[in-house]
């Protein structure tokens, strides 16, 4: 026969628990309250501060509009559309990390051409295709069917290619020789900078694409020239020597044969964005890894080696990556 204290305590211990849980569920909820504007003044608003930002302002402009997200935020999203259709779209690169989304990066990226690209809109379409890899289909969909550009279309369009991730890489090696002036003019320009990792990433270009760095590039940023059919075939001794160009923000001990070592990178990587690690050793090998924040797979690298890709997987930026890694004998 059950003691009748035992009942009523094991009813307590529930209840108790009950209870915590209900709190624990409305803690995750927060009173919003009612909007402070009507959705036709917040319109207004929103529009004004868009076109009102630079560099200045753009901290604070960022922070009020954030805060009224929570009301607004499909007014948000219509107001960033409009101004990228309309003459302050330049404008949108100070504010579309903080403030772009999904629905604004697919429609961005599906009316890319409205009213016609200019060098200083790449930035903005790089940030959200990076971010929001789903919303480049369309995008690349239109590059694909090699459509004229003028001469600021052609560079632009060349810029955000050249800067997205790899995983657009095999898309870009299909675009890029349609408008090869403009792509080795910004490639050219690249190989001048000082930052060593941009000077990197263009040699790597340069290879893939089978362009000589000193090729002529005189033909204008909009000469479209018939593209040359690569196919993808594995590297092979008479292709040229990889380039090793010098990674400042990685740190590699690993050495050609070391059965196992650690890599890591540093810098500012954004959500979505991938890190590529080169000359890693063929056959299997044991990650060890943030899971959490970062996902991990092996590609096929120059020679007899093997590549590492890190995607960022987190709700932001990544500010570091650490991997251990140890060959499966």
């Amino acid at each position: 026969m059950n003691h009748p204290l035992r009942i009523s305590f094991f009813r307590l211990r529930t209840f108790a628990g009950v209870f915590a849980l209900s709190l624990s569920a409305l803690a995750q909820f927060r009173e919003i309250g009612p909007p402070p504007f009507p959705p036709a003044q917040a319109h207004e608003k929103v529009r004004l501060l868009l076109e009102q930002v630079d560099p200045v302002n753009r901290r604070q402009t960022a922070k009020t509009i954030v805060g009224w997200l929570d009301w607004y935020r499909d007014v948000v999203d219509d107001e960033m559309i409009a101004a990228w259709k309309g003459e302050n779209r330049v404008t949108l690169n100070l504010v579309v990390d903080e403030l772009g989304d999904a629905r604004v990066a697919a429609e961005i990226a599906r009316s890319w051409r409205q009213p016609g690209l200019n060098p200083a809109a790449a930035p903005i379409l790089t940030k959200l295709i990076t971010r929001y890899s789903e919303s480049g289909a369309p995008f690349v969909h239109d590059l694909l069917r090699t459509p004229e550009l003028s001469g600021p279309e052609a560079e632009t369009v060349c810029r955000v290619l050249l800067d997205l991730p790899d995983r657009w890489r095999d898309n870009a090696l299909q675009v890029l020789p349609h408008y090869r002036g403009a792509a080795q003019s910004l490639l050219a320009k690249d190989l001048r900078e000082s930052d060593e990792e941009k000077v990197g990433r263009a040699q790597f270009w340069l290879r893939d694409l089978r362009w000589n760095a000193q090729d002529d590039a005189s033909g204008g940023s909009g000469s479209r020239q018939a593209p040359r059919r690569r196919e993808p075939a594995a590297i092979t001794s008479s292709d040229p020597p990889p380039l090793r160009p010098p990674q400042p923000t990685v740190s590699q001990t690993t050495y050609i044969g070391a059965p196992s070592g650690t890599l890591t990178c540093g810098g500012m990587i954004p959500q979505n964005a991938e890190f590529v690690f080169r000359n890693l050793p063929r056959g299997q090998l044991k990650l060890d890894y943030d899971t959490k924040n970062w996902n991990a797979r092996l590609v096929a690298g120059e020679g007899e080696t093997q590549r590492l890709i890190l995607t960022n997987v987190s709700s932001g930026p990544q500010k570091k990556c650490v991997v251990h890694w140890s060959a499966i004998r």
